[in-house]
């Protein structure tokens, strides 16, 4: 997974396919024909992923960071969003 994260400029746009709920409500139009749903180009670059191995520190990933709980995952989120640092994180 975290192989297929670590993409370049030159891979830009970024596109995956359509939500397979959406694919699965509007498959087949009135003339039975199945409807083709245009790829979905995400708005992000290699920037905007970070990548995070959840996990004892001798675990071997290709994680640009990596934690040992779940809770310094919302932690680090937090930061990332400019919330005070008050320790409230393990109340969420």
């Amino acid at each position: 997974m975290f192989r297929s994260l670590q993409f370049t400029e030159t891979a830009l746009p970024f596109t995956m396919d359509p939500p397979l709920s959406v694919s699965l409500v509007d498959a087949t139009m009135e003339d039975g024909k199945t409807r083709e749903h245009p790829l979905v180009e995400l708005q992000l670059g290699p920037e905007d992923i970070f990548t995070t191995a959840v996990g004892h520190p001798s675990k071997r990933t290709l994680a640009k960071w990596h934690v040992t709980s779940p809770l310094e995952v919302v932690e680090e989120l937090l930061k990332l969003a400019g919330a005070p640092p008050n320790g409230d994180a393990a109340k969420l």
